[in-house]
C-alpha cells in the first residue's frame, strides 16, 4: 500500500472526477450552488471544472473526495468510477 499518489496519477484521479461531477452532485441532489457552499468553492469554480473549462486541481479533489465520501451510496459510485481506491482514501484519511 503506497500513501503516495504521483502527479500522473493525481491529475487522471481529478479528470475522473471533473467528468464525474455533475453526476455524483445529480445522485446526492445537490445543485452547484449548494455544492460550492457547502465546500468553500464558487459556483463559478464548480461550473468551469463541470465544463472542462479549467482543469481540476488536487486541492479541490481533496475537498471533493471527502465530502461526497460521507453518502454511502456516492461512496461506493466512486468506487466503482475508480475516483477512489485504496491510495485516495489513505492519501485523504476517508474510513
Amino acid at each position: 500500500m503506497s500513501e503516495h499518489i504521483n502527479e500522473k496519477r493525481k491529475q487522471e484521479l481529478c479528470e475522473l472526477l471533473a467528468e464525474n461531477l455533475p453526476t455524483l452532485r445529480t445522485k446526492m441532489g445537490i445543485s452547484q450552488n449548494e455544492l460550492a457552499d457547502r465546500v468553500g468553492f464558487s459556483r463559478q469554480t464548480i461550473s468551469s471544472i463541470e465544463t472542462m473549462k479549467h482543469e481540476m486541481k488536487w486541492s479541490t479533489f481533496s475537498a471533493l473526495v471527502p465530502f461526497f465520501a460521507t453518502d454511502q451510496e456516492i461512496y461506493r459510485l466512486m468506487l466503482v468510477m475508480s475516483i477512489l481506491d485504496e491510495d485516495v482514501m489513505t492519501t485523504l484519511n476517508i474510513q
